[in-house]
């Protein structure tokens, strides 16, 4: 009777499965409207939501590093219709938050890995550097004074310049905002000096002259800039931050929905209209499997774990 029983409890679950899409659903967005997530985001949820018949809301959801949007996923019924666009930040947060209100390792089944891009190192065309090493020596110089910005503390912009101080044994003083749209506004103001700004957002504004971009954080150059040298080629040894993004789900969402939505995204990324946006961004399609996409995850957290304990970053 007891199997009897179990086999009637799952079977609703298993018709949802598969009559699944039948409405909307929303990607929660743990970054601001208008930043480098969050456009390709954009871009990639039309398609997407094509391909599945039904429209996907895109939900900006910024604060906490992450830990709202992560949070308000995480309680979400498991059902396919709530989703997180996830980054190398969820892995920044999970070694830099204390007393989550979820388990970052058990709460999520990870669905795709999406993009992969560099960080661009970019400076305001005022500031009297040309390449890396001159905006070291700048820096060295004048302990303190150069200001970077980033997208607040104990996140992973905060973390990559972190990592610059660490190994080029510099000091500089830092600038936090609620995100990359308005911390490049600063940079390009003037206000700020220099930050690590994600590729989608800067490129952009290389290309006008508003930014001067010296290197990219990738471990080969980028496709889409090509003239700029990697950090390590720029003397900054074993200097590497690749930023890549996807999207999870919460616990036991069904595996049929997972591959479901899987297969929606990769059919999305092979879009002509997407690969040349991302081209034109500085991002490169990735499509894994959800084996794959959770592997990486698990292998970020205990990356960035190590960098949180050398720089001693914690969020407050």
């Amino acid at each position: 009777m007891a199997l009897l029983g179990g086999a009637v409890a799952a079977w609703p679950l298993a018709a949802r499965a598969q009559a699944y899409p039948t409405r909307s659903i929303t990607m929660v967005v743990p970054f601001p409207a208008g930043g480098g997530a969050d456009v390709l985001v954009r871009i990639l949820t039309k398609f997407m939501g094509e391909s599945l018949g039904q429209t996907i809301v895109v939900q900006n959801q910024p604060g906490a590093g992450g830990a709202i949007a992560f949070g308000q996923v995480a309680r979400a019924a498991p059902d396919g219709y709530t989703l997180v666009w996830t980054s190398t930040g969820f892995a920044v947060m999970a070694g830099t938050l204390s007393n989550l209100s979820f388990n970052p390792e058990q709460d999520f089944v990870h669905i795709c890995n999406v993009a992969e891009n560099p960080f661009v190192l970019v400076v305001n065309p005022q500031v009297p550097a040309k390449s890396v090493r001159e905006l070291i020596d700048l820096a060295k110089a004048s302990p303190g004074a150069m200001n970077f910005a980033h997208n607040g503390t104990a996140t992973l912009t905060n973390l990559v310049i972190e990592l610059l101080k660490l190994q080029a044994g510099i000091s500089v003083a830092q600038v936090a905002y609620r995100g990359d749209n308005f911390s490049i506004s600063d940079v390009i103001a003037g206000h700020v000096q220099a930050m690590f700004s994600n590729s989608p957002v800067a490129l952009p504004h290389l290309a006008t002259g508003q930014l001067r971009g010296l290197a990219v954080t990738s471990p080969k150059r980028s496709p889409a800039a090509p003239d700029l040298p990697t950090m390590i080629e720029a003397g900054v040894p074993d200097f590497q931050a690749t930023v890549w993004q996807g999207f999870s789900a919460p616990a036991r969402t069904p595996r049929p929905i997972v591959d479901r939505l899987n297969a929606a995204m990769r059919q999305a990324l092979q879009a002509p209209e997407v690969v040349a946006r991302f081209k034109e961004l500085g991002a490169e399609p990735v499509g894994s499997t959800p084996e794959s996409f959770d592997a990486l995850i698990r292998s970020e957290l205990g990356v960035w774990a190590h960098v949180v304990s050398r720089s001693g970053i914690k969020a407050n």
